[in-house]
């Protein structure tokens, strides 16, 4: 068999491919119990398909290879530990674009009292092994844990795994602590008589921020209103119960995540998520995570959104194909890995390309079986290299893997990067995802 066949393994050797070498087989050497036993000679043990052995025996001049002939399962890593809060952060609304809505009362604002326990620790999960086609256990890892920090007025009890309030205020969430701020609130609309506001803890406004005013603070900006030309810069999250009136002046920068009922012209920065409730219309968005524009209208057109991750949103673009620009950050560091790696397996695919011909050369002069063996063992070497370094591939592009996903319409005249790739698209797609394959990006329709 080893003259017509050869097996190729891929995902941690969780997949057993069969390919067919271009040579000729003679009519009837290829039978099931042959098959079988060629593979089980080669070390497969576990989750071999006996019908489609059945079937390439069956139809060996007909059948489209590869074929999948074992099946293994690729291991689950554990979840990483985190804080889950004992509050509730947002009331559940409806965003639906027919739906009349309280835009100044979106969101609910998280306030604890002294003493009270604000989040509690979940801690890692352990992992659920995999097992490869050789039926040997793939360890899986448990999941990172987390070292919980006192924040500013709580306080971590070990030994409870919970956090507690040790003032009153308003919470605040940051990876491994919790923040508790005093609150500088202001009843109405930012004006002359309350000036620019500087805090060092959060800030709570119920009416509007008009243009030309600042507003900075080391926790997190709530405002119940609209925020026109105005500057926001917030070491927590800033979220807006109205919207954003930019006016192509005004500009919003938070060291965690900004939600807002929409932005209109203006000009956001935030190092986590950005979630608009309905749309971004010509605007500049930068967000170190995701964009996500996906309730009722969920349109996003004209200006510019960048994200590290990912941007979703119902549509993009709009029918009078208004320019909107796309672009997804990706890490070079790991393109430069892939590119690596996907070099060294055309080295090994070339090499061994020159081993199963050598070996067939061999076999049919008729050389001692030792020296046969050796270039075996050789090409099974290299086929293991060559599947090491497929799964490093993997693990990098799952690193990298972002998209751009629509759920109803990407019009035309949307340029989208992804990295340092870049597509103009040309004409309408219905509900669809943008990513990259094969280095190119690709629509594909879902």
């Amino acid at each position: 068999m080893d003259q017509w066949f050869h097996i190729k393994l891929e995902n941690r050797e969780t997949e057993a491919l069969l390919l067919k070498k271009g040579v000729e087989i003679p009519s009837c050497e290829v039978t099931f119990p042959r098959l079988l036993a060629w593979i089980e000679s080669k070390g497969i043990r576990h989750g071999i398909r006996n019908e489609v052995l059945s079937l390439v025996a069956e139809n060996l001049e007909s059948f489209v290879f590869p074929a999948e002939i074992a099946n293994g399962k690729l291991p689950r890593d554990g979840e990483s530990a985190r804080l889950i809060p004992s509050l509730t952060n947002e009331k559940k609304i409806d965003t639906d674009e027919n739906v009349k809505l309280n835009f100044k009362r979106l969101f609910t604002i998280p306030t604890a009292e002294f003493g009270e326990i604000v989040a509690r620790k979940q801690n890692a999960t352990e992992g659920i092994p995999g097992i490869s086609v050789f039926g040997k256990v793939i360890p899986s890892k448990k999941g990172k844990d987390l070292a919980v920090k006192n924040g500013e007025n709580t306080v971590y009890n070990e030994s409870e795994q919970c956090v507690y309030a040790s003032a009153s205020g308003e919470v605040t969430f940051q990876n491994n602590r919790v923040n508790i701020y005093p609150v500088y609130r202001v009843d109405g609309d930012v004006s002359l008589k309350t000036g620019h506001i500087d805090f060092v803890g959060n800030v709570h406004i119920t009416g509007d921020i008009p243009s030309g005013f600042k507003i900075s603070a080391k926790g997190d900006v709530r405002v119940e209103g609209v925020v026109e030309a105005a500057d926001i810069i917030s070491d927590g999250s800033v979220i807006i119960g109205g919207g954003v009136l930019g006016q192509g002046k005004g500009t919003v920068r938070c060291g965690g995540d900004f939600t807002s009922l929409y932005i209109s012209q203006g000009n956001v920065y935030a190092k986590g998520t950005i979630r608009v409730e309905q749309t971004i219309l010509h605007s500049h968005c930068e967000a170190g995570s995701t964009i996500t524009c996906t309730s009722g209208k969920g349109n996003i057109s004209g200006g510019t959104c960048i994200a590290g991750k990912g941007i979703s949103a119902n549509n993009i673009g709009n029918e009078t194909n208004s320019k909107t620009l796309l672009y997804i950050k990706t890490n070079d560091r790991m393109e430069k890995e892939i590119i690596h790696h996907e070099q060294k397996i055309l080295e090994l695919e070339k090499n061994l390309e020159k081993l199963n011909h050598l070996k067939i050369v061999l076999i049919q002069k008729n050389t001692e079986q030792q020296t046969i063996n050796r270039i075996v063992n050789t090409i099974s070497q290299s086929q293991q290299e060559i599947s090491a370094h497929r799964t490093e591939i993997e693990k990098y592009k799952n690193s990298l893997q972002s998209s751009i996903n629509i759920n109803g319409t990407l019009h035309p005249n949307v340029e989208i990067s992804i990295g340092k790739y870049k597509r103009k698209i040309q004409s309408s797609y219905i509900a669809a995802k943008v990513f990259i394959e094969e280095k190119e990006i690709v629509v594909h329709t879902l």
